[in-house]
């Protein structure tokens, strides 16, 4: 038996009459290119199954039949008579784009009259159609507001000035079920409850001291055990996705199945693969678990076991102090920067900026301190996104890390900027020595050395 996707116009059928039971004839030498779908018209047998596609008036899926009768009046020309046996819902192509195995399928479609699908493509199609499957989107989305389980929540697809939130695109998208998880950036940036969409994207009543009021409620569905980005970052099904990137400003983006499911189910891997070259280096740098065993084949050469530099010199302080010029080792002349929230990596390792009509490369504050073989010191060193810091911690680790701009590198050796056991990240902060351990991962404890100043 065969199965196929037959994209049928709105005059195919007398709609104001009840569909089902109606035959519908098709030739493919007169109503089509016998050049698009002729082969699908040439494998269709009575007793295939077809599913009816409606490509006028944006109805979408129509309702699925067989076919009755199969027949060649002519060389060239085949008619086929479809009859209409049940209706469907009226789902579109965006829909059913939402499932990866139809989504591939409907994309090597070529949108002509009738195409062949496989069973599998057809069993699952006939039940969303019937309503019996559905399928759901899932979606991570920050909300720092302090839900309540089982309580429904308007959110605001826009600011109170009518501007489009970031990811706006994926609030049109969500739909009644779809499944979310709430992030916060505060009192640490992580993953701390789930929800399901309630409402698609509506319009309320006009409110005072709001230009739109564009929205979705979702409902809240409860407290989850609390996961920051660096637990996320070590989960194998996580790769390359955007909490290591600089997508965390977003109000909502989508998921797969298997990041939803790998956020809320922890890996029962000791040691689970990291998903960015960053975070991989930082994972195979880090020290192994007491009492682990490393075993050696006879004759082999045991290696001397490599040792960390501190590379990053954090002083607990108010305020800058030539003291800490004299603790760290460093002269006069050494680069001072003073951070704050707006930083972003590409100010640490260069970025591309316009000047006029031309786009140039600016040089970040520590690749001008490698080019010139300088250490640097990091005044509220707090305020800087720990996550920037991975690139250098690689290079120090002896890896040499790509950095996005041309053929420019950084490492320890032949690279673009060379970082030397001399180089020194010095940190002012007034945090204390456990607020530091909490800001900074542990992956990154290895390389940090902790100083106690006293303010006079």
């Amino acid at each position: 038996m065969n199965y196929f996707w037959l994209n049928c116009g709105y005059n195919r059928f007398n709609h104001f009459e009840n569909l089902v039971g109606q035959v519908s004839i098709f030739d493919s030498s007169v109503h089509f290119n016998p050049s698009e779908g002729y082969a699908a018209f040439k494998r269709a047998q009575v007793g295939d199954k077809v599913i009816f596609y409606q490509v006028q008036n944006k109805i979408g899926l129509l309702g699925a039949g067989t076919v009755v009768k199969f027949e060649e009046p002519r060389r060239g020309q085949i008619k086929i008579h479809f009859k209409f046996e049940e209706n469907l819902l009226p789902l579109a192509k965006d829909y059913f784009e939402r499932n990866e195995q139809l989504k591939l399928s409907l994309f090597r479609m070529k949108e002509q009259l009738l195409n062949q699908i496989n069973k599998e493509d057809y069993d699952l199609i006939m039940g969303l159609g019937r309503g019996e499957e559905k399928i759901d989107r899932y979606f991570l989305m920050r909300e720092m507001d302090d839900f309540q389980p089982d309580e429904k929540y308007t959110i605001f697809t826009k600011t109170v000035n009518g501007i489009e939130r970031n990811g706006f695109k994926h609030y049109k998208e969500m739909q009644r079920g779809d499944k979310i998880i709430i992030y916060r950036t505060a009192p640490e940036r992580g993953i701390y409850g789930t929800a399901v969409v309630e409402e698609a994207m509506h319009k309320k009543p006009v409110m005072m001291g709001r230009t739109d009021t564009t929205a979705i409620t979702i409902k809240y569905t409860g407290d989850i055990k609390h996961r920051t980005i660096y637990d996320l970052d070590r989960e194998p099904m996580l790769r390359a996705q955007y909490f290591v990137g600089e997508d965390w400003n977003e109000s909502v983006t989508e998921l797969t199945k298997i990041q939803y499911e790998a956020m809320l189910n922890p890996s029962e891997q000791e040691e689970a693969p990291a998903i960015t070259s960053y975070a991989e280096q930082l994972a195979k740098a880090a020290p192994k678990k007491a009492g682990s065993i490393v075993t050696y084949a006879a004759g082999e050469k045991q290696k001397e076991p490599k040792i960390t530099p501190k590379m990053m010199h954090i002083f607990i302080t108010d305020h800058y102090t030539p003291k800490v010029l004299e603790v760290a080792e460093l002269d006069v002349s050494t680069p001072h920067a003073v951070a704050d929230d707006s930083w972003t990596q590409g100010m640490l390792y260069g970025q591309y900026v316009k000047e006029g009509e031309d786009t140039v490369i600016k040089e970040g504050i520590i690749t001008r301190a490698l080019q010139n073989q300088s250490s640097l010191i990091i005044e509220d060193i707090e305020q800087l996104e720990p996550r920037y810091l991975k690139p250098l911690l690689h290079a120090v680790a002896g890896r040499t890390i790509e950095l996005g701009l041309g053929t420019m590198t950084i490492g320890r050796e032949d690279a673009t900027y060379h970082v030397t056991d001399r180089f020194k990240l010095v940190g002012l902060t007034a945090l204390t020595i456990e607020q530091i351990e909490q800001h900074f991962p542990k992956e990154m404890h290895q390389y940090i050395k902790v100083y106690q100043l006293r303010n006079k």
